[in-house]
Parts: C-alpha cells; structure tokens; sequence
C-alpha cells in the first residue's frame, strides 16, 4: 500500500497485500475498493500472490458455485495448462473430483499429471471427445470447464453425461452464443464470469483469503512460467500469444 484513501483504517501504508480489481491493465500502480483488497500472509510471495487472485476465483467458483462439483464426479478442465486450467485441476482434485484435462505436447501433459489430473489428453493427436468418452467408460462428465469457444464449445456439448453441466468463462480463440443452447437429458450450459460473479456477491472477495492460505500451507501451487519487467510488456503480450506457456505470465514493476 502506498497510499490511503479518506476514511481507510483496514490498512496501512507499507503494507503487502493483494487486490483484484476486476478492471485488467498493465500498470506500475492501481487503484482499488477496501472491499477488493486482501492482507498478504507472511510466507507468500508477491509474485506468487499476483498470480492467484484471477485464476483460484475464477476456478473456484465456476467449479464449485456455478458448476456444483460434488466429489466422485467427472470434470474435464479444457487448457488444462493455463492459469485457470492449472488452478482447476488441483480445485477438482482436492474436491474428490476425477479430472481429466486437454493440452498439448508431452511436457506439459507430464506436469498436468503431476499436478493430479487422473488422465491428460493431447488434443493435437487424437480426438477429446472421444478420448473423453473413453476415459469416463462412455458415460460422459458431470461438469466441463471451457475456456476456448468455437468448435472447442461445441464439442464440450457433446461430452457431458446425463445432468452434466458445461462452464463457460470465455472464448479466447472462438465465439460463444450469446443464448446458450437448450439441451436435453437434463444438461445445462452457463456462461460464467468472475468480474460479473464478484459484483453480485462481493463478499466472496474473501474466498481469495482461504486461496492464499490455500498456497501457503502448500495446499495448492501457484505455477508461474515466466516474469517480465513491466518495461517488457510486449514480449511478456507476445509469450502469452504463443500458447507455450504453462501457468502464469507475471509482470514485475
């Protein structure tokens, strides 16, 4: 904290802490609500802690409020290594879910095991809907975490069981209805958005208190694949375009 507003007494100048802010941007300072701002525990780092706030809310809540994950499950988190992906494998697992996820190459398949996915699927080399089906004894999965639009949503329909229920949370590289479609076999489709979903209940800001202790207690990783100085923004843009990235992207002011 380098400055306080009028009437601030939670925090004080010179105190570490995280925010989010809903807004995104490229910026050595930001400005932020009291009510969007958490304490920094001693143990974690600030670059670990920048890289939480998006990614463990965003999988949170879409997995376990709007999706209704329940232990036993099937869930398939589609971009199993970006940073929500990476988030939403270790969430699922550590709900009781059986989490299969989608990537590509072989080193990032290995990491996605490592982090707990029962079974990865390189989508460049076969087929994940039917690899999907046949990982889940073609039963099909109780909840689909996509983020990628375009024929990846469409087919995400395709793989959820009776009463399986598809999140969607954004179309990085393809469009997405603006009305989801109507399915049968009781399956839903929803579009889910953290900034949308913070604004309506803000008091689930401080789930990203639990996500801290979360990381600090070794309880979940924050894997971050890069640091940029912020003078670097356009190459830390341009990494982020190339899709080789596992995790995180941070910028250090």
């Amino acid at each position: 904290v380098t400055k306080l507003g009028d009437n601030v007494n939670e925090f004080q100048i010179g105190q570490r802490v995280v925010a989010y802010t809903g807004t995104g941007g490229y910026a050595e300072y930001a400005k932020a609500k009291t009510s969007e701002v958490r304490p920094l525990p001693d143990g974690v780092e600030a670059s670990a802690a920048a890289a939480i706030p998006t990614v463990f809310l965003t999988a949170w809540f879409g997995l376990m409020e709007e999706g209704k994950l329940k232990s036993g499950e099937w869930l398939l988190v589609q971009a199993g290594s970006s940073g929500v992906g990476v988030a939403a494998i270790q969430i699922g697992k550590h709900a009781g879910a059986k989490v299969v996820t989608t990537t590509s190459g072989d080193e990032k398949m290995r990491r996605l095991r490592q982090l707990g996915a029962d079974a990865v699927i390189d989508y460049t080399r076969t087929d994940f809907v039917a690899e999907g089906m046949r990982a889940t004894g073609n039963r099909g999965f109780d909840v689909v975490l996509e983020m990628i639009g375009g024929e990846v949503y469409q087919k995400s329909i395709e793989v959820l069981a009776r009463g399986g229920r598809l999140i969607s949370i954004g179309g990085a590289f393809g469009k997405i209805p603006d009305t989801p479609p109507t399915l049968t076999d009781e399956r839903t489709v929803s579009r889910f958005s953290i900034t949308n979903y913070l604004k309506a209940h803000p008091e689930g800001f401080k789930q990203l208190d639990a996500a801290l202790q979360w990381v600090r207690d070794g309880k979940y990783r924050v894997v971050i694949d890069r640091s940029f100085p912020l003078a670097e923004t356009r190459a830390a843009q341009r990494f982020l375009e190339g899709r080789d990235h596992f995790g995180k992207i941070v910028l250090i002011p």
